[in-house]
């Protein structure tokens, strides 16, 4: 697969600096560009590196002089990233497409179906279940009971839509993951602990997109609902009755616990856990590792356990470093009194 630098310039919305017909094979790092390559630079602190590096083509900010390219052709973007995400787009395998079922396939009766649904080797699509127009079900896939698969919406492999659970439409599903497995619910009666049957469902929006093996639990009654647009990194868990707003971002190994309320456009970094019952405003953000606790207003700013604002948590971080000397000049200034003590 080869592109002309001109077209993947104009389908980047960038300006072509150099040789439009510069034949492109493939997207590459700074370390791995070789001739037939377009590398990029996503800020000024890599152009250089870039520049030097032995790629036909480089994507660069719109702030560097196009006439220092040497004998590279420059995709000068405004946003590099998003430049680069249109670039790999058209570098990417195309999917599946088109009316098909293999013959491995499990359809069971009343399942309604859109046009031109695809569905791979051993998936499995329950009775009552519906599957939207260019829904794609890679091999292993599987539609529970009463299941609702939106338009463009892609499962890949061993991804789990449990029963009665909805995904949107141009959703993405990562290999492993599980939506709508039980809720952990359960009461203890004497040393026996009862399970809470879990009747709810989750209700996913559009255009969302779920890493390989994370869980979202069904809710007790009701729904557990995640919000258009909002990204879920792998091996997180979203617990019963949870609400997660629209185009909010969870990293890698977010644990949110039940009927917790996260706003739109918030950002949980990586590790991040939530208490139960508790609300977290919109566009607030939590760094890496941050234990939230209680409540936090929108567009909080929060790091460290429990949660506090990052400047304060970064202020107490720098004060605990100094602890050993200050423990130092406290056992100097204690070794000083007792020496006046002896000497009255």
């Amino acid at each position: 697969m080869t592109r002309r630098a001109g077209d993947l310039a104009a389908l980047a919305g960038a300006t072509l600096a150099g040789d439009a017909d510069v034949v492109i094979e493939r997207v590459s790092s700074v370390e791995e560009a070789v001739p037939g390559a377009l590398t990029f630079a996503v800020d000024e602190r890599w152009v250089q590196r870039a520049l030097a590096s032995r790629a036909s083509a480089v994507i660069v900010p719109r702030s560097v002089d196009g006439a220092a390219r040497g004998d590279k052709t420059l995709l000068l973007a405004g946003d590099v990233r998003a430049a680069l995400a249109a670039v790999l787009a058209a570098f990417a395998p195309p999917l599946p497409r088109g009316e098909y079922t293999h013959p491995s396939a499990v359809i069971e009766e009343r399942v309604a179906r859109g046009n031109d649904v695809w569905i791979g080797a051993g998936a499995v699509v329950c009775a009552g279940a519906r599957l939207g127009d260019n829904a794609v079900l890679l091999p292993g896939a599987f539609v529970g009971r009463d299941a609702a698969i939106g338009a463009r919406t892609l499962l890949h492999p061993r991804t789990c839509v449990l029963d009665g659970c909805i995904v949107g439409d141009d959703c993405i599903l990562h290999a492993n993951c599980v939506i709508g497995a039980d809720g952990f619910g359960f009461v203890r009666v004497g040393r026996e602990q009862i399970k809470i049957p879990q009747l709810g469902n989750v209700v996913v929006g559009d255009r969302v997109e779920i890493g390989a093996c994370a869980a979202i639990d069904r809710a007790v009654t009701g729904s557990t609902k995640i919000g258009s647009g909002t990204k879920i990194d792998n091996l997180v868990q979203i617990v019963h009755n949870c609400t997660v707003g629209d185009d909010s971002t969870l990293c890698a190994q977010v644990g949110i616990a039940g009927s917790t309320d996260v706003g739109a456009m918030v950002t949980l970094a990586g590790q991040v856990g939530v208490n139960g019952h508790i609300a977290i405003g919109d566009m607030s953000i939590a760094g890496g590792q941050t234990g939230i606790t209680s409540d936090l207003p929108p567009n909080s700013k929060v790091w460290g356990t429990p949660a506090l604002p990052i400047r304060e948590e970064m202020a107490q971080k720098v004060m605990f470093r100094k602890l050993p000397k200050l423990f130092e000049q406290v056992r100097a200034l204690m070794d000083a009194v007792a020496e006046l003590r002896k000497r009255r």
